[in-house]
């Protein structure tokens, strides 16, 4: 009944999922172009650094998102998505690698990155137009699974057919997804209720900027989430430390050779997906969330502080921790998610997940670069512990907050 309710929503699924895969084979098989052919490692460090920098400005595509139709949105990304693949191929095809190709190579690479920050919100948006509320956490979580498992063998997939193909053809078969993608968002039906919250005229005005600048407001203006995202912030720049901190913490705890970083990741991904499964049994109402994310925000902080207490006396203890806070961490953005859903109009949703999206990128780079000065002085197991006392501190913040709204009540 739930499947035939909601037909709509696995159709969006299904082409989120098509999308990710071919997003992950473009990407893999441009990464693999640039190390293979110049062997410099500052061009594969550009990459990360165009994929980084667009993420920190996507909050200036929210107006757009919001401004145009969703499926006709969806279906001129995707078929952009498409057609950047297959110029690709031809280039790659014809050209022999020089700086003049590198160069058209990183700008197909940077608008199919921006294609994917302008698909991926307009997706979040669609889905609680699609979805009743009481069903919101459960699809979310639904989501969350389908991402972290394909994150969890994408990689290793697309590697394996890189190498027993060939990188043209890796991103020819992108450019087949891609298709397929168009094809099953086009299956997608929107009713006339949901274009009516999706186009609410209070939540434009005409103009890009004053669009923009509407974003901003109405978020400043729903202090409980502002409260909400403004630790989260702070987090994700401790994030950047612990993250940078990780594989010499692997190396020098778990297995000196990246069996050590593998194992942490696979352990945190087996969480991660343990997590988005657990989530979807939860009936939680809005008051009920913001506590349930300050409890997630204790789970995780404890079992990640875990992770470097006992990793001398037992590894597999410490893998198991690493899990065991990476589920809570995945239980907490997806309530969160449904949290922002719910307080603000579909009309608005655009502007506001880039605008959150650009606040919490940006402040991962610059935990990046203080947690590699971090290693180098006070050594990795520092930057695991940096980390998990900032999510402890997180969590009583949250605490005192729900407690102080209590009070005024």
């Amino acid at each position: 009944m739930l499947k035939k309710k909601y037909l709509n929503v696995y159709k969006l699924l299904g082409g989120r999922i098509a999308t990710n895969v071919a997003d992950s084979l473009f990407y893999m098989a441009i990464l693999w172009y640039f190390k293979e052919t110049s062997h410099s490692p500052a061009m594969v460090a550009l990459l990360f650094s165009i994929e980084a920098g667009i993420d920190i400005v996507s909050f200036g595509f929210g107006p757009l998102i919001d401004s145009f139709s969703i499926k006709k949105l969806l279906a001129f990304s995707t078929i952009l998505q498409t057609l950047i693949s297959l110029v690709v191929v031809f280039i790659l095809k014809v050209a022999k690698s020089n700086i003049t190709i590198d160069v058209l190579l990183l700008l197909l690479f940077s608008a199919s990155t921006i294609l994917s920050s302008i698909i991926y919100p307009t997706e979040y948006k669609l889905l609680p137009v699609l979805v009743e509320k009481k069903d919101l956490l459960h699809f979310n979580g639904l989501f969350q699974v389908s991402y972290k498992i394909l994150d969890l063998v994408l990689d290793g997939i697309t590697t394996f057919i890189i190498a027993t193909t060939s990188i043209s053809m890796t991103i020819v078969l992108s450019a087949i997804i891609f298709g397929l993608a168009l094809f099953v968002y086009a299956k997608i039906q929107v009713n006339v209720l949901a274009k009516d919250l999706l186009q609410n005229e209070e939540y434009f005005s005409g103009s890009y900027l004053k669009d923009l600048r509407v974003g901003w407001t109405t978020l400043k203006e729903e202090k409980n989430i502002l409260k909400l995202i403004l630790p989260l912030c702070v987090v994700n720049f401790f994030f950047g430390i612990y993250d940078i901190g990780l594989p010499y913490f692997a190396q020098s705890y778990i297995h000196d050779s990246a069996i050590g970083y593998g194992g942490l990741l696979m352990a945190s991904s087996a969480g991660s997906i343990i997590g988005a499964f657990l989530v979807q049994r939860f009936k939680l109402g809005q008051k009920k969330m913001e506590i349930f994310i300050a409890a997630c925000f204790l789970g995780t902080g404890i079992f990640r502080i875990l992770v470097p207490l006992v990793v001398r006396f037992n590894i597999y203890l410490a893998l198991f921790n690493a899990g065991v806070s990476s589920l809570w961490g995945t239980m907490m953005n997806t309530v969160f998610e449904v949290l922002v859903q719910t307080s603000f109009s579909a009309a608005v949703l655009g502007r506001i997940d880039t605008i959150n999206d650009s606040i919490l990128s940006l402040m991962i780079p610059l935990g990046t670069f203080v947690g590699s000065w971090i290693v180098q002085t006070f050594g990795s197991m520092s930057t695991q512990y940096v980390y998990g006392f900032a999510l402890l501190f997180s969590a009583l913040y949250y605490f005192s907050v729900t407690q102080y709204k209590k009070r005024q009540k």
